[in-house]
């Protein structure tokens, strides 16, 4: 596509290429004086045309590279938009589990198995003996006192209807950052604990039950660290 740019140009360069010609052929016979000149004007639109058709090839160059680059930056910015959330939770477990030894692995390890559940072969509140090993004098006083018939809770209808189908529920715990009031005793601590329970069956279909959050307060024994409430 030509502009009036370059037609001005090609004008002005013929005048000039003529005008040389004209000194350089004064004297010379008519004909070859026109030969020479007419050679002359086909060489310089030549040379004209052939810059031209170079400062349009750089332009769609530089607009095409443009292009190019705002492509790959629109879809690296897609890219980084199209993955999909990872909730907290699901990204802490693939995080190893806290020390057991430490106030905060004892609390999660302890309400893991608690909020474990097999209503296939075991009875409703039986957990808590299975986590008996990281429990503090509070709660195996409470898992050692003989209840009497009033104070034995009766199996719910969901417990039973998960034993029918041999399900089992399965527990995610993991402490939260935001840590309950401390009295200031040394030999106390009280940690914030996420739970989350999933429901399986044999036939693989899984069910999330709603999450929970407890309180759960941890006491140095001389066996080290043991939860001994959670509300």
């Amino acid at each position: 596509m030509k502009h009036a740019g370059d037609g001005l140009t090609e004008c002005r360069s013929l005048r000039l290429a003529w005008r040389d010609t004209a000194v350089r052929t004064a004297g010379l016979p008519d004909r070859e004086r026109h030969g020479r000149r007419r050679a002359v004007r086909t060489s310089a639109v030549q040379t004209i045309r052939a810059r031209a058709k170079l400062v349009v090839m750089l332009v769609m160059s530089v607009a095409m590279l443009s292009a190019a680059c705002g492509t790959g930056n629109r879809e690296d910015a897609g890219s980084g938009g199209a993955h999909p959330a990872t909730s907290t939770t699901r990204m802490l477990e693939g995080v190893p589990a806290p020390d057991p030894v430490t106030p905060d692995g004892v609390a999660v390890t302890a309400l893991r198995e608690i909020y474990t559940w097999q209503p296939a072969t075991e009875a409703q509140g039986a957990s808590l003996a299975r986590a008996r090993k990281w429990l503090g004098p509070s709660l195996i006083r409470v898992l050692d006192s003989t209840p009497t018939g009033l104070e034995t809770p009766k199996t719910t209808l969901q417990w039973s209807d998960w034993a029918t189908a041999k399900a089992r529920v399965e527990a995610f715990t993991f402490a939260s950052g935001e840590r309950p009031p401390n009295d200031g005793d040394p030999n106390v601590q009280q940690f914030k604990i996420g739970i989350e329970q999933t429901v399986v069956y044999p036939n693989g279909r899984k069910e999330q039950l709603p999450p929970a959050t407890v309180i759960a307060t941890v006491v140095q024994t001389p066996d080290g660290w043991r939860l001994d409430a959670f509300r």
